[in-house]
């Protein structure tokens, strides 16, 4: 209990940032176009949280992440149409879709050059050791695409998120980060679910589109 109480005087911005991304990670599993919103404040956080873990590059990424949160509210804004017949309650959901084949070596191209180009940057302006830089790295290549592909609504987002999340929660339990450590386990447990989710959304969605066109 004591050490508890310890953690809750000394880590109360963990503790929000917890609460904000336990908010982010509902309206994510939704697919609720508000997820921007809270992923705006969660950013701010983690930008702070992984700094002064010596997180660099995990903190370079919530920096994008907080970028590219803008450009997605504004993206999925375009595309908050609900299709004809849901009731009010569902026209927060933004349509998803499945990632085409053809983009693969693209998505496999930019985990790999961005994991390169991270770690090189970590290496020449960090004292950072080499397997927290390797591990480091991979982690923020997985989410800087990962974003960038739920900013085109692509359903296999998760498929990144899942190893990225894993990765992410051992790190900060070993940095004893344990508020954002149980968030980002708890992150990786949801992310498999999540994937299935909007998998079934997407399929939803294209099955609706079908019977459209063949009216």
């Amino acid at each position: 209990m004591d050490q508890l109480l310890e953690i809750l005087q000394t880590d109360y911005i963990g503790l929000i940032a917890t609460i904000i991304g336990f908010i982010y990670l509902y309206l994510e599993f939704k697919a609720k176009k508000s997820m921007w919103v809270a992923s705006l404040i969660m950013a701010v956080l983690y930008i702070y949280i992984f700094f002064h873990s010596e997180l660099y590059a995990m903190s370079l990424i919530y920096g994008y992440f907080f970028l590219i949160s803008i450009w997605g509210w504004y993206k999925w804004h375009q595309k908050q149409l609900s299709p004809a017949g849901l009731d009010a309650s569902r026209k927060s959901v933004v349509p998803l879709e499945r990632m085409p084949q053809q983009a693969i070596p693209k998505i496999i191209s930019y985990i790999i050059l961005s994991s390169l180009l991270i770690a090189g940057l970590l290496y020449l302006l960090t004292d950072t050791s080499w397997h927290i830089l390797l591990s480091d790295s991979i982690i923020t290549s997985l989410n800087i695409v990962a974003i960038w592909m739920a900013t085109k609504r692509w359903a296999e987002q998760w498929s990144l998120l899942i190893p990225a999340n894993l990765l992410t929660g051992i790190m900060l339990f070993i940095q004893a980060q344990y508020p954002a450590s149980i968030m980002f386990l708890i992150y990786f447990i949801v992310s498999i679910f999540g994937y299935f989710h909007w998998v079934k959304l997407a399929q939803t969605r294209h099955q609706q589109n079908c019977k459209i066109m063949t009216k």
